[in-house]
């Protein structure tokens, strides 16, 4: 339609550079349109009011539609990013002329034109060199890359074996003594002055096992003590309200459910059922007039959790963590509204979706969780050779206030504990945490109850989930090493959270990318 010699596909013809971008308007929606664009033109109308999303997509749908329409009336800008009475009444009380947006209007028109010429150029130019439909994209192909420079190290990954020595120690006396016992992982100590960056590697042991078996006979002869104990204490707060890539990506790691699921499960609960504010943000907070109608918003979801309510839930003011305008764009964090949902019939997957975002809310007024970490050092003196010192390293966490956690999805299922000591040594040999007998000192004699050889294999990177993937494209940028492009991708990542799960679907329906479980593996056909 702009240029009748692009219809036919041709390197000669490329690059299509329009020298202006003309609106077409979607038959579909055509009588829509014709019934805003009479109201515009009608002579009782005066001035034109936007308020459409607080944003920069936001401001492009209006100014394409007035635009479209020939309308040449004044323009204010009603900027608001929740949809409260009061917000709104006080939104209206601050009307701004609509010129002081026209360069978000501008930033919009160069992000659609950019989709424009990379899209229509580089799609014919891969298409038609490589003689078959190749389709490029400004969002999608970026996104596709994540995934094959993952792929490809998989395919190039070379496996070493390996072992690790593992033992079970038991105190011999003091108040920890009497059938407790831990695991350690036998590790060569850093030399002085070198920082390690894979503590992993000292544990590894070449995998003839013969060092390995030296190591084991030492253990079982030797002298244990414990050598030293480190004890940390870490509170982790209440995390931030969902946006919408935090949604998708939690429920991908709990459900395996995929991005555009989420999505569609959240606009549903949304359009259909009302139990949910907008759910295509990106704003993790909440403004201060939001904030204002927790108490009703408390008052209706609340009582789904008997027992798990922090004191003055929804009463007492949440701080900046939360709450603070200035971090509120288009629309606030997704929150549960006053709407109770007894009456609503959800599917599981919409119970699965309201049960998160209330669960989320809710922990905001918990305190921190806060638990010990402890590192134990076990060393074994050589019977034979006390010149000989072999160090066992043992790691345990205990948790000294569940906080908000009680509030987590399974918190109050019991944690699986492996099967056997030949299970537990291997949980222990992989880095696994586990719990320390109480009453361990510096200096005190240990007792080996057994030292194993245990068969390892180093790994591949593991394949992104869209639970990863989300979060890369939310980040992409960070490792780029110009520090133009590097400083031009901060704080935006690759698409919005109303276009990545789009995406990601996009990649899967042109078979650039297969799912496989939970993980997503790029196709020949994508790596090409």
């Amino acid at each position: 339609e702009i240029d009748p010699a692009w219809k036919r596909w041709s390197l000669f013809t490329l690059p299509m550079l329009p020298r202006s971008f003309p609106l077409v308007v979607i038959p579909e929606t055509k009588a829509q349109f014709a019934v805003v664009k009479r109201v515009l033109s009608d002579r009782a109308v005066t001035r034109i009011v936007c308020a459409t999303d607080a944003g920069r997509e936001g401001e492009l749908i209006f100014r394409y539609i007035y635009e479209a329409a020939g309308c040449r009336k004044p323009v204010s800008r009603l900027w608001i990013s929740s949809l409260t009475r009061d917000a709104i009444l006080d939104g209206f009380a601050r009307l701004r002329r609509g010129a002081e947006y026209d360069s978000l209007a501008d930033a919009a028109r160069g992000r659609s034109r950019a989709d424009w010429l990379v899209g229509m150029n580089l799609s014919r130019a891969y298409s038609l060199v490589l003689d078959q439909d190749i389709s490029v994209g400004r969002v999608q192909t970026p996104t596709l890359a994540i995934l094959v420079e993952r792929e490809l190290a998989i395919r190039d990954f070379v496996p070493e074996d390996y072992r690790e020595v593992v033992a079970r120690f038991e105190p011999v006396t003091g108040a920890a003594k009497g059938g407790a016992s831990y695991l350690g992982t036998w590790f060569r100590p850093p030399a002085p002055g070198v920082t390690d960056d894979e503590p992993s590697k000292r544990r590894r042991l070449p995998a003839d096992g013969v060092e390995a078996a030296a190591i084991a006979a030492r253990a079982r002869v030797g002298r244990a003590e414990i050598a030293s104990i480190e004890a940390t204490t870490r509170s982790i707060p209440p995390p931030q309200l969902y946006d919408l890539t935090e949604l998708q990506r939690h429920a991908n790691r709990l459900y395996g459910m995929s991005a555009q699921k989420t999505l569609d499960v959240a606009q549903s609960l949304y359009e259909r059922h009302k139990l949910i504010s907008y759910p295509r943000t990106d704003s993790r907070h909440l403004s201060a007039s939001v904030a204002a109608t927790l108490p009703d918003v408390v008052a209706a979801v609340g009582g789904r959790y008997p027992g798990l309510l922090a004191p003055g839930t929804g009463a007492r003011p949440l701080g900046r963590r939360f709450v603070d305008d200035a971090r509120v764009t288009d629309h606030h964090a997704i929150l549960p509204t006053a709407r109770s949902a007894e009456a609503s019939a959800l599917n599981s997957f919409e119970q699965k979706i309201y049960d998160l975002i209330c669960r989320r809310l809710l922990a905001a007024w918990h305190e921190d969780h806060v638990y010990a970490s402890t590192t134990v050092v076990t060393t074994v003196t050589s019977a034979d050779a006390p010149a000989i010192v072999d160090a066992y390293e043992s790691r345990g966490t205990a948790v000294q206030r569940v906080g908000w956690k009680v509030l987590e999805v399974g918190h109050d299922k019991p944690a699986a504990k492996p099967r056997g000591k030949a299970g537990a040594a291997r949980g222990e040999a992989e880095g696994g945490d586990q719990a320390l007998p109480a009453g361990l000192v510096r200096g005190q004699a240990q007792r080996v109850l057994e030292a194993n050889v245990v068969d390892k294999q180093t790994r591949p990177p593991p394949r992104h989930t869209e639970a990863t993937l989300l979060g890369a494209m939310e980040t992409a940028g960070k490792t780029l090493e110009e520090k133009e492009l590097s400083d031009a991708m901060r704080d935006l990542g690759l698409g919005t959270p109303a276009t990545r799960a789009q995406i990601i679907e996009t990649l899967l329906r042109r078979e650039y990318v297969i799912r496989d479980g939970k993980s997503l593996v790029a196709t020949d056909k994508g790596i090409h």
